[in-house]
């Protein structure tokens, strides 16, 4: 599940980068210049968002990461220094780095930064700590920028106002904003998944019906994604029940590795109704 707010945060990044650049930065005075790749093979992981930008007369590279939750294996201090390392060495020029948390728990303890000195040697890292819960989401709402849009309901809403009655400002100010179905279904979807960090599936279902979400691209890869995964555990279960989990798990990889839906729900039926794992097989490699 991180995996998929992690995508659709991506896919927010790249269709609407300066409104969320202006936002991370507070700062209205900002141009995307390009979207960096964010493979990097000299360290262990990738980042999630890199940008070369222009803000106030000089450039520099934007850095986000997304944190659904607080980062459990290794802290985001020394994830960041190593992230702003790599950066600064490679495109040598100034590194805004900035961490946004999802959850209402999630970062309350991020330092923000690392530092030490001894003697002659000294090491700063600073970076933004972006808590969405601790931000004005009326003050978005009203901004109008499509791009912030799917996060405003884990803002802070207006005091006194339910959270119930927020979700809908949220969903209203969405269907309201002038953009393209495509665009609108996109945004719509991200308030329904990232909506659900915090409100019960039942209230989005009801709030934000499918019909206005299917349009998304987004949406139309991940119901496909769940669905694939879903029929593979499905066809490993039926076989599983019917013949050795040995022979069954060296199956696996080969059942995986198909990406058409529609192939699987064949060898899903097909699962069912074989009398021997061989008749399988030789299914698998038609």
């Amino acid at each position: 599940m991180a995996q998929d707010y992690d995508n659709i945060g991506k896919k927010l990044w790249a269709d609407h980068a300066e409104d969320l650049s202006r936002f991370v930065l507070d700062a209205d005075n900002v141009e995307v210049l390009a979207d960096l790749g964010t493979e990097q093979q000299i360290i262990e992981r990738e980042t999630d968002i890199i940008k070369q930008i222009r803000i106030n007369d000089h450039e520099a590279i934007l850095h986000v990461e997304l944190q659904l939750r607080d980062s459990a294996d290794t802290p985001m201090w020394a994830r960041n220094a190593q992230y702003q390392g790599y950066l600064v060495g490679k495109y040598q020029m100034p590194v805004y780095s900035n961490v946004i948390y999802f959850h209402p728990r999630a970062g309350r303890n991020d330092p923000g930064g690392y530092t030490y000195s001894w003697g002659d040697y000294e090491h700063t890292n600073r970076y933004k700590v972006i808590r969405l819960i601790e931000i004005d989401g009326q003050a978005v709402l009203e901004t109008q920028a499509p791009g912030l849009l799917p996060f405003t309901p884990l803002m802070q809403p207006p005091a006194e106002m339910d959270p119930e009655r927020w979700l809908q400002e949220c969903i209203d100010a969405t269907h309201a904003v002038p953009v393209d179905q495509r665009t609108q279904a996109d945004l719509l979807y991200g308030i329904y998944l990232f909506g659900g960090i915090v409100y019960a599936s039942a209230l989005l279902d009801q709030l934000i019906q499918e019909g206005l979400m299917q349009e998304s691209k987004t949406y139309q890869y991940l119901r496909e994604k769940i669905l694939r995964e879903n029929t593979i555990n499905h066809i490993s279960v039926v076989l599983k029940a019917k013949f050795s989990a040995d022979i069954v798990n060296a199956l696996t990889p080969l059942i995986q590795s198909i990406s058409d839906v529609q192939r699987l729900e064949e060898l899903l039926d097909a699962a069912a109704k074989v009398q021997n794992i061989e008749t399988f097989t030789q299914m698998l490699h038609e």
